[in-house]
């Protein structure tokens, strides 16, 4: 059986079309050498698996392995969940009896007992790829049954460069100068629309809402239910109707159990703070805190893909500009925090002492609001939007930044940044 699975995925992965996502195939290469293995993780549905795709085949044009190395096992298609998998490396040998196997386990977390079986691997030293949605188990879970034997690389849905990528969209700087106008068109789609690479790559406009219901209530009932034994569902439903209506926003556990509490809805403070830590778990939020404030539970939320937001018809424009200016972010650096005393500051990055302000339409009405938290700052300071009025004017201290420059024409932006 093992020959065959075997056989056929590498033939898959030599054969399949891919288009490329932006990954640091450097970084991989040097923790393959550190007899680590490299666990990918992100939400369901991210395009892990297909990214796993593109690094084998990047790795074989470098000819650091060959397609002949390759062992791809997908671990949520067998019945059976405690495989062998001394088995599986017996069966590779009798294949390719001099060469060395390369595995990577999909859905890692569907095999019984697989920490003790991947340690007796990379201790053969072998090369281990895995990836596994977030169900079961948690990256933070996996680094403590793993311990320091683990890297783990977090994956995204598209960001709005690859997004372009996946539309076969032209977005040279000489094409962004040219054209900007078909640019902003494209980011209201993107803002608008959908970032998960299958619906991306979805052309009727119905399967792509059925595909992200489904998206969700796997989330919902599999991720959160299900994982957590969670029985208060109609409770849950809310809470998540209020987080898919405050990303980008500071959010109110107290505010949320009032309403519950006047719908009749019993539950707890301490319920309400699990399911607060339970979406975060399950990667369907991010929360950042406020770095000038102790109180802990004072968080803004980010959603991993604003799609959600289109199942409350939630198209408040401001609130997914301001996601995607910080998905990008995250994806630079390790912490990300906001400001907030009096007036609030977007986002801070204490290790570039970076300070943030994110306006959709920058305009007589906000103009004030937005620069004023940054004119008392005397570090780095940036205004990143999307549209701004001809007649305003910013203080030269302060950066003004389109988004086109910061989400794609990064290298301006990173000389900045640097200064």
């Amino acid at each position: 059986m093992f020959k065959k699975i075997i056989l056929e995925n590498q033939k898959k992965i030599k054969e399949i079309n891919l288009i490329e996502r932006t990954f640091n195939i450097r970084e991989l290469k040097e923790i393959l050498k550190l007899n680590k293995i490299v666990a990918i993780i992100w939400p369901r549905r991210a395009g892990k698996t297909f990214l796993t795709f593109q690094i084998v085949k990047n790795l074989v044009k470098e000819n650091l392995i060959g397609f002949d190395n390759i062992v791809f096992l997908d671990f949520s298609s067998f019945i059976e969940k405690d495989i062998n998998l001394e088995e599986v490396e017996n069966s590779y040998f009798s294949l390719f009896p001099d060469k060395k196997p390369f595995f990577i386990f999909d859905e890692i977390q569907e095999l019984q007992n697989f920490p003790e079986k991947l340690i007796t691997l990379l201790n053969k030293w072998y090369k281990i790829i895995i990836t596994w949605s977030n169900a079961k188990l948690l990256s933070k879970e996996l680094s403590t049954i793993l311990r320091w034997k683990v890297y783990t690389k977090e994956v995204l849905p598209l960001d709005f460069k690859e997004y372009l990528k996946f539309k076969w969209i032209n977005y040279s700087n000489k094409e962004i100068i040219l054209n900007k106008a078909k640019f902003d068109f494209h980011l209201h789609n993107f803002l608008k629309r959908w970032w998960f690479p299958e619906i991306v790559l979805t052309k009727n406009e119905l399967v792509k809402e059925n595909i992200l219901k489904t998206y969700f209530d796997i989330m919902l009932y599999k991720d959160l239910i299900d994982r957590y034994k969670i029985k208060q569902e109609l409770a849950l439903k809310y809470f998540l109707k209020r987080v898919l209506t405050n990303f980008s926003k500071q959010i109110n556990i107290n505010k949320i159990y009032n309403e519950l509490k006047s719908q009749n809805i019993k539950i707890s403070k301490d319920t309400l703070y699990n399911f607060f830590e339970y979406v975060e778990n399950i990667y369907l939020i991010f929360k950042i805190s406020n770095r000038r404030s102790k109180i802990k539970w004072k968080k803004k939320i980010y959603l991993s893909d604003v799609s959600f937001a289109n199942l409350i018809w939630n198209e408040d424009f401001w609130q997914r500009f301001e996601n995607i200016i910080f998905l990008n972010l995250r994806k630079k650096y390790n912490e990300v925090f906001f400001l907030q005393k009096t007036n609030e500051i977007d986002f801070f990055i204490p290790k570039e002492n970076l300070f943030i302000q994110v306006c959709y339409k920058l305009n007589f009405n906000n103009i004030d609001r937005e620069i004023k938290p940054l004119k008392k700052i005397n570090w780095k300071k940036f205004l990143i939007y999307y549209d701004i009025e001809n007649w305003i004017q910013i203080p030269k201290d302060i950066n003004l930044v389109n988004y086109l420059d910061f989400l794609i024409s990064s290298n301006d932006i990173q000389r900045k940044w640097n200064k």
